[in-house]
């Protein structure tokens, strides 16, 4: 099987929502970003239905453990800053941020619209890239790549920070 590529939209509430090159989280769980300049990420709560969709299309992701024993269903999506290919080129469509747009589509620009409050209701648009991968075993089977590509902000709620 060729490798196929399919977008999928999910809506629902996203937090932690670090999209923005300014934002971007550097280093992630065990350093796991820091290779990559960082990575574009953010969390978003699905229902059942948005869930199955995310899945049908083929992605892998699996919910959150820790807000799966509070009965919900959230996601991390990702997108690294720098890919490269086995060869160590950088593929520059494959990294960088997000597109984030406002509900009518026009760009979004944190000097004026501000950061992403937890709460914000969003589409969140993924790319899933399936392809043959051969296990252990040397059979074949099919595997999947998530990838953040796209937020739109439907009903922003405003990030405001904590004082500590």
């Amino acid at each position: 099987m060729a490798t196929t590529y399919k977008d999928v939209v999910t809506t629902g509430p996203v937090s932690w929502a670090r999209i923005f090159e300014g934002n971007r989280d550097m280093t992630g769980y065990q350093d796991a970003y820091v290779d990559h300049e960082g990575s574009y990420t953010v969390n978003q709560q699905l229902d059942k239905e948005q869930f199955e969709k995310l899945k049908k299309a083929g992605s892998m992701k699996k919910p959150i453990q820790s807000h799966m024993m509070d009965g919900k269903i959230v996601v991390k999506f990702e997108r690294k800053h720098i890919v490269k290919s086995g060869k160590g080129e950088i593929i520059a469509k494959a990294g960088g941020a997000p597109v984030v747009v406002k509900a009518d589509g026009t760009p979004w620009d944190t000097e004026t619209d501000g950061l992403i409050g937890n709460g914000t209701i969003a589409e969140v648009t993924n790319l899933i890239q399936t392809f043959d991968v051969t296990n252990d075993k040397g059979n074949k089977e099919k595997a999947s790549r998530t990838s953040l590509a796209k937020v739109k902000i439907l009903d922003l709620v405003e990030y405001v920070k904590e004082d500590n």
